[in-house]
């Protein structure tokens, strides 16, 4: 037998299984979307605007941004039975003190109460923040911890987090004592009462304006996004670090609006090696929305690499808008709001290759009317489903629940 043969038989077998990675890697990871739950528009809520939390149960939570007795919105709970699920309303807003238009997620604290926003309503209009405490006889309380004012203490929040230690954080849009480009929050509990404290004011082109969402990493330092502002007016990724008590804010990337991205809406993740995730809803090298990864380098400085960038070509979704997740793979998963094969938007999946590179799938094209169109923020139960809901669409048009198995 030739003495070439083993090193070609042995070649042919590695090409083999590299392309074998590669078609793998890149081939669509088809989901089967079932719809739980329809909103009627009525008292059971319209319009799911954010993403879904769990309790120990498995039962999920979300608020609508209208419905309900006042159109004003709900907080919603959907309780599976076999393959059945049955929708209840914790809580509806009346559009007064309580608030107006919630956006969530909500949050739990280790009590088993619901934490949220409303970017409207309360004394001045312009958002509260509240607390859902289960009754001992059944239902929820609601109480409302905190009322915007505007100006200095910012007005219409649009995310709240917590660090499981009693200590909330968010941002609101607008608000500031400057240039009125919104604001970073703390609500703290002390002897039974909320104090609330302004950690940062956004100045516009210096450091970003219009903040969207916010994190934390383990060592408590706060990361989101600006929609705009920055040095070129197209957005920035923020840091704000606790050091010497006091809260610093860092500018880590300042998108420049062409290929890195543009108009970052939904903040970003922190994966365990502390490098930070997110989209932007325009820019790339397709004009229609990246998905970037700001990598944390030794010397303290961070670098954007584009992970993907979105095209308008039928397939592929555009405008991203939402926050992404892990799995416990360290698979990402993510929405765009407009595009897809129907036009309705669609579900991601972005698989590492083994060379280092990226691989953006599908996995849902959302197909409109039954199916919904302009989907919300991801979550992953404990069962590996991918859960959500639709802003728009449905049988009714108000929106619907839906569950992914990838």
């Amino acid at each position: 037998m030739p003495l070439h043969k083993p090193q070609s038989a042995l070649t042919h077998t590695i090409v083999t299984a590299l392309l074998t990675l590669i078609i793998a890697a890149g081939t669509p990871a088809a989901a089967e979307e079932k719809v739980l739950y329809t909103f009627t528009g009525g008292s059971d809520g319209q319009q799911p605007n954010s993403g879904l939390v769990f309790d120990g149960a498995g039962n999920v939570y979300g608020v609508t941004q209208f419905g309900g007795c006042c159109q004003a919105g709900v907080v919603f709970k959907l309780t599976p039975s076999g393959n059945e699920w049955t929708e209840t309303v914790p809580y509806t807003f009346t559009g007064s003190s309580d608030g107006a238009d919630p956006i969530g997620p909500l949050v739990w604290d280790e009590k088993g109460n619901l934490f949220g926003v409303t970017q409207l309503g309360g004394a001045a209009t312009v958002g509260t923040v509240f607390e859902l405490s289960p009754a001992s006889g059944g239902g929820w309380t609601q109480s409302t911890l905190y009322t915007f004012y505007g100006g200095y203490y910012g007005n219409q929040p649009v995310g709240l987090i917590s660090d499981g230690k009693g200590h909330f954080y968010g941002i609101t849009l607008f608000g500031g004592a400057l240039c009125l480009c919104g604001v970073v929050f703390e609500l703290k509990q002390s002897k039974g009462s909320w104090t609330y404290v302004v950690l940062h004011q956004f100045l516009g082109l210096p450091d970003g304006a219009i903040p969207q969402g916010l994190t934390l990493d383990n060592a408590g330092n706060l990361y989101g996004t600006t929609q705009g502002g920055g040095t070129y007016n197209a957005g920035t990724v923020f840091q704000i670090k606790h050091s010497g008590g006091h809260w610093k804010e860092s500018i880590l990337h300042s998108f420049t609006g062409g290929t890195d991205g543009y108009a970052p809406f939904a903040g970003v993740i922190v994966d365990q090696a502390g490098n930070l995730y997110g989209t932007t809803v325009s820019g790339g090298s397709g004009n229609s929305g990246v998905i970037f990864k700001l990598n944390h380098k030794r010397n303290g400085k961070w670098e954007e690499q584009v992970l993907h960038s979105f095209r308008d070509n039928g397939h592929d979704g555009i405008s991203p808008s939402t926050a992404l997740i892990f799995d416990n793979t360290g698979k990402l998963y993510g929405t765009t709001s407009q595009g897809g094969r129907f036009g309705a938007g669609t579900a991601f999946e972005l698989i590492q290759n083994f060379d280092g590179t990226w691989i953006e799938t599908v996995i849902e094209p959302f197909i409109g009317p039954s199916g919904g169109s302009q989907p919300n923020a991801l979550a992953l139960g404990k069962d590996g489903n991918l859960y959500g809901t639709t802003y728009a669409d449905g049988l009714y048009n108000f929106g619907l629940v839906f569950q992914l198995s990838p």
